[in-house]
């Protein structure tokens, strides 16, 4: 079983999505170069963001059909990991297919399978109930709260606090994640998202999904890898 697995940005996916795989489904390996690929193998490649990764998915399935095709290994998924932000997975996937059949790209028993993170990464990371602090010492943390308690409602479900302030709900949740890090004397960036990437913060969050149903955009990608990966 092998994956060509395409995340959106170069930042945090690039550090968090191998680092959880070696947790959750340590017999898969990555490696550096698609001709690498033998069993148990997956590639991992950056999108560039949107719209530019609905361009190199389609470039991604033409080179997996050609590998496939010369017959020394196989790839058997092509999996995208992509923020919703404002959009659906339905309009993302209308996306997706859309650029393929422009290209006239048949997929054949090529299987794409398509993990949006509702709303953004981060916002599966504010899944983790054990770093929030209920009585935060910062102002603006405790507005946050006030607006909505991600330790109580799930955090894939919350609206931006103020639009004038935060153009995205994207960039509310990452502010607040930041926020929650700092109370716990935590620096947390796109470009240095360490701390989620250990096995206990991981545990937190797969806790929650599977006691609350929350983050359920998670759960079908974290279902995903323990069924085909382990």
């Amino acid at each position: 079983m092998n994956a060509y697995i395409i995340v959106e940005g170069s930042r945090t996916e690039m550090k968090v999505y191998p680092r959880w795989l070696e947790i959750i489904a340590p017999r898969l390996q990555r490696v550096k170069h698609l001709s690498e690929i033998k069993d148990y193998n997956y590639y991992l490649f950056s999108g560039g963001g949107i719209p530019s990764i609905y361009n190199h998915i389609a470039n991604a399935a033409e080179d997996i059909i050609d590998f496939n095709l010369k017959g020394n290994g196989r790839i058997d998924y092509l999996l995208v990991c992509i923020d919703t932000e404002e959009e659906s997975r339905e309009y993302i996937l209308e996306q997706i297919y859309q650029e393929l059949n422009q290209r006239k790209i048949v997929l054949q028993d090529l299987r794409l399978e398509v993990f949006e993170q509702k709303v953004s990464m981060e916002s599966w990371f504010l899944a983790n109930r054990k770093i929030f602090k209920t009585n935060p010492e910062d102002d603006v943390l405790r507005k946050y709260i006030r607006h909505y308690n991600v330790r109580e409602k799930d955090p894939e479900m919350m609206e931006n606090i103020d639009e004038n302030l935060f153009s995205t709900k994207a960039q509310f949740h990452h502010a607040y994640l930041k926020k929650i890090f700092a109370e716990r004397h935590i620096c947390y960036s796109k470009s240095n998202p360490s701390e989620v990437c250990n096995d206990d913060y991981l545990k937190q969050i797969i806790k929650r999904y599977l006691e609350t149903g929350h983050v359920c955009s998670f759960g079908r990608w974290y279902n995903f890898a323990i069924t085909n990966f382990r």
